[in-house]
């Protein structure tokens, strides 16, 4: 059975804080009318990611609040403020795979603090560096880290666009 807008919004409400929530009880499974649908699935490539079974079909909880109110889903989705967990539509676009990979969060293991800037061994100096048009170009290398942290940002902003994302 096919999952659309139609049976979506027979089978669940939306409610404005990103959940949706069953209208009827399925017996025998734990699911009740009332209750909001999606676990975080343990072991799973879509760990970040709420998820839930309709009709036997895998699918993440965003994909079907966007579903839901604009009757498709695109090939990527972004959560525009970076929570995976806040499923408001309002936070919820249609992006590209390089505009999805632009609004990311800093990676845990970045040891500048900084998006786009990395210390270079052999040159004993800070370097600024980005992904433009799916392509690494380097932005130089600077002796202070708050230059190279401020040229990194004023790079994002002219390349990323709406995608642009600091934190």
């Amino acid at each position: 059975m096919e999952v659309t807008q139609d049976r979506l919004k027979a089978m669940f409400d939306y409610r404005e804080d990103g959940n949706l929530i069953r209208k009827h009880s399925i017996s025998g499974n734990g699911n009740k009318a009332g209750r909001a649908i999606g676990t975080k699935p343990k072991n799973n490539r879509d760990n970040r990611y709420s998820a839930t079974t309709i009709h036997g079909e895998h699918w993440c909880v965003h994909k079907l609040i966007y579903l839901y109110h604009y009757g498709y889903v695109p090939k990527q989705l972004d959560h525009i403020n970076c929570d995976t967990s806040d499923n408001r539509i309002e936070n919820l676009r249609e992006a590209s795979s390089s505009e999805n990979m632009m609004n990311r969060r800093i990676f845990s293991n970045n040891k500048s603090g900084h998006k786009g800037v990395s210390w270079s061994k052999s040159h004993g100096k800070w370097f600024v560096y980005m992904n433009v048009d799916k392509v690494r170009k380097n932005f130089g290398h600077y002796d202070d880290l708050e230059i190279a942290a401020l040229l990194a940002s004023e790079v994002r902003d002219l390349h990323h666009g709406n995608f642009v994302c600091h934190r």
